[in-house]
């Protein structure tokens, strides 16, 4: 199960590498704009790479018991807007719209900043990944009673009733 699932996780951004990469070698990219947004694309698929080597990374030191958390105190608000900001450049979303939502007064949090960042990263590519074509996303941090949440809404076909029992499991994929 982790074989696959970390090698289905490589494949998009290898398969994309490869095909650009033989697109500009072979001279069939004409123009300089057309070449520079392979290039941004190219940047796009390595960053990916990397963030997925690193999740790789940390989920060893998570099974290990040696992946430290560093708690501080969070504006949640603040945090979400960063990382939709960076999603949104890094991830190539452009045709997509993704909606974010701040309550006002939002109380600081003690969090590891980039832990939740990491988690709400991957809500958001799940989002992108899952929604049809051309469907918004919706991000909203807000207070509910005594907590504050961060809660993704995207128009995916959602999670199957009789899959959910199995949704925290390792490597589950529905």
């Amino acid at each position: 199960e982790f074989v696959a699932a970390v090698s289905h996780e490589f494949r998009t951004p290898l398969a994309t590498l490869r095909q650009l990469t033989e697109n500009l070698v072979d001279g069939r990219v004409s123009t300089e704009d057309r070449r520079s947004a392979y290039y941004q694309t190219q940047q796009r698929a390595t960053n990916r790479l990397s963030r997925l080597v690193e999740r790789l990374l940390d989920f060893a030191r998570m099974e290990a018991g040696a992946l430290r958390y560093h708690f501080e105190s969070v504006n949640i608000g603040r945090l979400a807007g960063d990382v939709v900001e960076e999603f949104k450049n890094i991830a190539g979303t452009s045709e997509r719209r993704i909606e974010l939502r701040i309550a006002p007064e939002l109380p600081d949090i003690y969090a590891d900043s980039e832990a939740l960042g990491q988690a709400l990263w991957n809500l958001l590519d799940n989002a992108v990944k899952y929604s049809p074509g051309g469907a918004s996303v919706h991000v909203e941090a807000v207070r509910k009673e005594n907590f504050v949440a961060i809660c993704v809404h995207d128009e995916g076909p959602g999670i199957a009733p009789q899959e959910r029992k199995q949704l925290f499991r390792k490597f589950f994929r529905g």
